[in-house]
């Protein structure tokens, strides 16, 4: 029995449908005793304490939220005992509830509870067969990393239950005073072709919320074979924005390595290079006006007048190299128009409050240039007629690094 209460650290109790009845029988009976109360004369409502009963008369409810100090559905054990009533086999206990209904009897847990001699060998043999069976189910440990609040790479949990049917996850956030708050998510775990979606929920205090939501590629191969899982987060930071963002799960072989390098104050450089940066933070405030969006919003209408064909040209000391390109209108996409050089990771944006647009791209093909970063004043783009002059910091096909200045020359025949 030592074995398995070692292992008792599942997140729900299954118990048979003969242990459970005998359980709340206990229950109802120190509940009788120190209330001083006959049963029979409560009505279901007032003992378990769902509906319309008095809180100012004994129920369940009130006593076990006294012992717990915090929420107790009072439905719940009345849930459980219709079920026992049905003729239901087993009775599954939630995370929430597997000990407080030990406590109240004065067990610590239903090992405690097993060794007492109103429990019958048989019965106490079952349950101990189908703890055992529920406990040889392995666990697995994931340690995730992510992107987080103040931009800083952070780490969590994450443990696998029951075959990758359910997940429970923590996160640990450090203020500046060295104070580290942890944030608990629990959820089931469902498949969808070659994805896994973890649906979580968190409580506050005596209600319960809708938690974050994670979506990770496992391919065909079993979910336990996959070493790494790199997927997508979304829902609230700990300021109550909505974000989302990239987020990797490694694997280890036990929880202590686990919480060790969750701990730990390093991260793999692959790791950080991968997710650095990789997250999206939807403010808050509200607004009624489109210009308002964001510091961008007013110039971005520059955007959309600036999408055209250009001939790019790259003039770096007696050279110059050409490529003809379309900046895509609405979605702005900068796009080569030679078949034999591809445009890469490429970017746009506008500084200065408008005055400078910036585009930054790789460049795959044979060109003698590979990456670039180009700056040129927007309202020579949009004045000077056909063509207008800027500069650019660029790297070449042999990892030399040179500027230069660069046309664009507005084109009319792509």
């Amino acid at each position: 029995m030592e074995n398995a209460e070692k292992k008792d650290i599942r997140e729900t109790l299954i118990l048979t449908n003969r242990i459970f009845h005998i359980l709340l029988g206990k229950i109802l009976e120190r509940f009788s005793d120190e209330h001083q109360l006959n049963l029979e004369e409560l009505r279901e409502t007032q003992l378990f304490g769902f509906g319309n009963f008095d809180e100012n008369r004994p129920s369940l409810k009130t006593d076990l939220e006294t012992l717990s100090k915090g929420y107790i559905n009072g439905k719940y054990l009345y849930n459980k005992n219709r079920e026992v009533a049905g003729g239901k086999p087993f009775i599954k206990i939630s995370r929430d509830y597997k000990y407080i209904i030990f406590n109240y009897l004065e067990y610590k847990d239903v090992y405690e509870f097993l060794k007492q001699k109103f429990i019958k060998k048989k019965e106490r043999k079952e349950q101990l067969a189908l703890l055992k069976q529920e406990n040889s189910i392995e666990d697995y440990y994931y340690v995730c990393y992510y992107y987080g609040e103040d931009k800083k790479l952070n780490k969590g949990q994450g443990i696998i239950y029951k075959q990758w049917k359910s997940i429970e996850m923590k996160y640990y956030y450090e203020d500046a005073t060295g104070k580290v708050g942890i944030y608990s998510f629990f959820g089931n775990i469902v498949r969808s072709e070659d994805f896994l979606c973890f649906d979580t929920k968190y409580y506050d205090g005596s209600k319960k919320y809708e938690g974050a939501k994670f979506f990770f590629y496992v391919g065909k191969l079993a979910m336990h074979e996959r070493e790494f899982l790199i997927g997508t987060f979304t829902g609230y930071d700990k300021y109550g924005r909505p974000m989302a963002g990239k987020m990797i799960l490694k694997k280890f072989p036990s929880r202590e390595a686990m919480e060790e390098e969750v701990s730990s104050k390093t991260y793999n450089p692959i790791i950080a290079y991968e997710l650095n940066k990789k997250r999206i933070i939807v403010e808050s405030a509200v607004t009624k006006d489109l210009l308002q969006f964001s510091p961008s919003s007013p110039y971005a209408s520059i955007l959309d007048k600036i999408a055209k064909p250009y001939d790019l040209q790259f003039h770096y000391k007696e050279e110059t190299f050409s490529i003809p390109l379309e900046i895509e209108k609405y979605h702005l996409n900068i796009k080569s128009k030679d078949s034999s050089i591809i445009i890469k990771k490429d970017r746009m944006d506008l500084i200065s409050n408008g005055q400078i647009l910036t585009l930054d791209f790789n460049i795959s093909g044979v060109f003698a240039i590979q990456k670039v970063s180009i700056y040129i004043k927007t309202l020579e783009l949009l004045n000077n007629g056909t063509q207008a002059t800027g500069s650019f910091l660029a790297v070449d096909f042999n990892n030399a690094i040179f500027s230069g200045e660069v046309t664009f020359k507005k084109s009319f025949s792509l």
